[in-house]
């Protein structure tokens, strides 16, 4: 992976929203951690299928009661640690990439350093379903659609 392909994989994200309505990423992709590092995976092993995938999770992050998912792909002895919402912990961040890292355990450690709480291994993503794609875009989009129905951006 490089910054050209992190780029990318940041504008898909930022796509799913509204043009006029980018400034509040932090607040519409508040409930999207899951899902968005899922699609952010699939979207990776598309461009680089001999990736391997992991969600890594987070309890209590930031010093609040929340959970967060991230995404570790792991290509060439090289982790690379990805949070396609970032913006809801750290709304003045310019990228969704945390970081490079030589091990998964190293990546754990920098998640927990970043975002405080409990992190481990969650989930392997392998052979993700066209049907699991489009569920995790479905989930995104109605998330999206409910906050801006609530009028609260």
């Amino acid at each position: 992976m490089n910054n050209k392909s992190i780029k990318r994989i940041q504008e898909q994200v930022l796509n799913l929203l509204p043009k006029d309505k980018l400034q509040q990423k932090a607040f519409l992709l508040k409930d999207c951690c899951s899902e968005l590092s899922r699609l952010v995976a699939s979207w990776i092993s598309e461009a680089y299928q001999s990736s391997r995938r992991v969600i890594l999770k987070g309890n209590n992050v930031c010093d609040t009661d929340k959970s967060h998912d991230i995404l570790a792909s792991i290509k060439n002895d090289k982790v690379y640690l990805i949070d396609p919402t970032i913006w809801q912990f750290f709304p003045n961040e310019s990228t969704i990439l945390v970081g490079e890292y030589g091990s998964l355990d190293q990546a754990i450690a920098a998640a927990t350093e970043k975002y405080g709480g409990n992190w481990h291994k969650s989930q392997d993503l392998n052979g993700v379903s066209q049907k699991e794609r489009n569920e995790w875009l479905k989930i995104v989009k109605e998330n999206i659609d409910e906050a801006l129905r609530n009028d609260q951006v």
